[in-house]
């Protein structure tokens, strides 16, 4: 399994997330955990056949995945590495309403396609000039689901590869951190935390209360009774509409307390849930 940058000195990526595990699902609960993912994961099994048989929509998923930079790619696969965090622990989406649970079909074609051919791939298989990727990765499939993990043969052939998937965020995330340092590209703090705006998503859910007269943190000016602002989430502080919009474009933190709210970039998205999963974690004992 993969180590990664975690703050306990012992513990793996793997067994952190296992620590978190533990900590936040009780054991009644796991066979019904068991069961989600190895539906999802026949859900992504059965849209990557489609893809194989279906040249128009494999030829489709696979131009649109050529046309992607290569940061867009970087982010791709990212928001598939969290979204196996996200099934592993629930506990980080209580309501499964995390923006990055689900794709667009597009997307998630073009993504199946990048996660088969990072899987398939070996220097040998590119020894020819152009990879005839369609038939490597019809062979790979075949190989998979004849392998104990796509028959499904026990609960942990369904658990392994989501858990194999998440220990890989943060290491990824640090991967694609330090490439855009050096690449001098925004999207890292002095603390490694990330930098980027609020998702859309948790913007749109903040509800709206009425102004109680004190000054609005951004603005300084008041917040007038009976005028609608909004309230940040989990931390409850109000802050004028047009203020709280303009700082959560840029920021995913509450302007007074720093409480942070989930990210539209998917790198510090998985530095925000990463943190959330050492502090699980650590309440069960397993992290320092």
């Amino acid at each position: 399994m993969e180590a990664s940058h975690v703050h306990s000195p012992t513990l793996s990526s793997s067994e952190t997330i296992m620590a978190a595990l533990l900590s936040s699902i009780p054991a009644v609960q796991f066979p019904s955990l068991v069961r989600a993912i190895a539906a999802d994961a026949r859900r992504q099994r059965g849209r990557l056949a489609f893809l194989l048989l279906s040249p128009p929509h494999f030829a489709r998923a696979l131009a649109r995945l050529r046309s992607m930079p290569l940061p867009a790619k970087a982010a791709l696969l990212g928001r598939v590495l969290l979204r196996s965090l996200l099934l592993l622990l629930p506990a980080l989406s209580p309501d499964g309403s995390h923006h990055l649970l689900s794709l667009p079909t597009p997307d998630l074609d073009a993504a199946l396609l990048l996660v088969a051919m990072c899987d398939s791939y070996s220097p040998a298989s590119s020894s020819t000039s152009p990879v005839d990727w369609h038939a490597l990765l019809v062979d790979d499939a075949v190989r998979n689901a004849l392998s104990i993990s796509g028959l499904g043969a026990t609960p942990w052939a369904s658990v392994a590869p989501c858990l194999d998937a998440a220990a890989k965020c943060r290491r990824f995330a640090d991967v694609v951190s330090a490439d855009r340092e050096v690449a001098g590209v925004g999207g890292g703090s002095k603390d490694g935390g990330g930098r980027g705006g609020a998702s859309h998503a948790a913007v749109l859910a903040l509800p709206t209360a009425d102004g109680d007269g004190t000054p609005c943190a951004i603005c300084r000016e008041e917040m007038a009774p009976g005028r609608g602002v909004c309230v940040v989430r989990p931390c409850g502080h109000r802050f004028h509409w047009p203020c709280a919009l303009r700082w959560l474009a840029r920021r995913n933190t509450c302007p007074c307390c720093r409480a942070e709210l989930p990210a539209e970039d998917p790198l510090a998205e998985t530095r925000r849930l990463w943190r959330a999963v050492e502090r699980m974690a650590g309440d069960s004992g397993g992290c320092a």
